[in-house]
């Protein structure tokens, strides 16, 4: 014969961290969703209002460096941006800092966005090649879902981790 269970016991606190925990998987979830392949448009507003970034311009087929744009394994938008961290007499010969894709990442960095996490990859390995070389150092980089974040060789170590950071930060935002 069973024996009668006379008291349950309490279980809010568990029940708690387990909603808590539910919740926290599905933000996970949406801040990734977030990064695979966002828009230009997303980038462009996200960017928008970060502490040093003064200037924004996303690439077309008219005015990309790299010519990479929309091609097999190239990235899907390109964000520019300049900071007023960087001296523009070390990136611009008229000290002019328009327009923004002309200064490239060395007037403060740009967001790549990449249709897969295998091509943005593909992107951040290339970028290493380069890595401390002093004519060709592509700056800080970082893949954040499918974009990969980069930030200006002009900038000090402390100040590529706190822009990237901060980019990181803006893209991943929930905005509920």
């Amino acid at each position: 014969m069973a024996k009668k269970v006379s008291k349950m016991g309490k279980y809010d606190s568990v029940i708690a961290d387990l909603s808590a925990a539910k919740s926290n998987l599905q933000d996970s979830i949406d801040q990734l969703k977030q990064v695979i392949n966002p828009s230009e448009q997303f980038v462009l507003q996200r960017l928008t209002g970060i502490a040093n970034i003064t200037a924004l311009e996303a690439v077309s087929e008219g005015n990309d460096p790299n010519n990479k744009l929309g091609k097999q394994g190239g990235y899907t938008a390109c964000v520019y941006l300049n900071s007023d961290l960087v001296d523009s007499s070390d990136v611009y010969l008229s000290g002019d800092y328009t327009p923004v894709v002309d200064g490239g990442c060395d007037a403060g960095g740009a967001v790549e966005v990449y249709a897969n996490v295998k091509d943005a990859k593909k992107r951040d390995e290339y970028l290493s090649n380069f890595d401390g070389n002093s004519i060709l150092d592509p700056g800080s980089h970082k893949i954040v879902g499918t974009c990969v974040v980069r930030t200006s060789y002009h900038l000090a170590a402390s100040q590529q981790n706190n822009m990237t950071s901060n980019i990181e930060q803006a893209l991943i935002r929930l905005d509920k």
